[in-house]
């Protein structure tokens, strides 16, 4: 003989004046579903039907990711469904900038690029370096080149905080 297992139930209204203990399921019987409990909130956490989940079909989401590391020199990147991928890193090696003139770091990316439609952001630890206009550029696909102006008057050393890159993958 099959064996019946019955929950507790109750309206929706019963429900709302009613804590369930720690971890217990309850049916609504007047929604159909089921609540969850976890000793404190009244009428516990109502889960969704099938019905009632949107369709996320025409969403981007990410499939792919690295999280940064002394084993990866510190980058990042996150890589879409839709073939979007974003990454970044920092590059704390210390360059010495004289006034007015400029310098490049090149980095290597986790993340191939597919092709030059891409965006560059950088950002440097010392106010008077800006990004070399139209010099930040891929080298191939998985190297970047950053180049910065020291707008100063005097030399600076200066550092990389962070860089991002943004585009289609390969």
């Amino acid at each position: 003989m099959a064996r019946c297992i019955r929950l507790r139930r109750g309206t929706a209204p019963q429900h709302e004046t009613f804590t369930g203990a720690m971890g217990e399921i309850t049916v609504d019987t007047t929604n159909n579903t089921i609540r969850v409990h976890d000793g404190q909130t009244l009428g516990g956490t109502a889960l969704a039907k099938r019905s009632e989940i949107p369709d996320l079909s025409g969403v981007d989401y990410v499939i792919a990711w690295q999280t940064p590391s002394a084993a990866n020199n510190y980058t990042w990147y996150r890589k879409y469904k839709s073939g979007w991928v974003e990454q970044g890193g920092s590059d704390f090696t210390p360059r010495t900038i004289n006034a007015g003139t400029g310098t490049a770091w090149y980095v290597t990316m986790p993340v191939p690029m597919s092709d030059t439609n891409y965006n560059i952001q950088i950002s440097f630890d010392n106010g008077n370096l800006v990004p070399a206009v139209n010099n930040n550029k891929l080298t191939s696909s998985t190297q970047v080149y950053l180049g910065c102006k020291n707008q100063g008057t005097a030399n600076v050393t200066s550092q990389v905080q962070y860089w991002r890159v943004s585009g289609l993958i390969a």
